[in-house]
């Protein structure tokens, strides 16, 4: 959710601010922040099947 705020509030940002300094922050730092996210998000949904698989085991 925070992630999507940021990036909506970067694409209203974007509109005004469109010099060369603009796109090293967005490579140096939204670009890298996405790609963390991202992976940490299919890691946690990997993790999670694999509690339901224990869980159910258990059962």
């Amino acid at each position: 959710m925070a992630t999507r705020n940021l990036q909506a509030r970067w694409s209203e940002l974007r509109g005004s601010w469109r010099d060369q300094k603009a796109a090293e922050f967005e490579e140096q730092y939204l670009a890298e922040l996405s790609n963390t996210v991202n992976g940490a998000l299919r890691a946690l949904e990997d993790l999670d099947k694999v509690i339901q698989k224990i869980h159910a085991d258990c059962e």
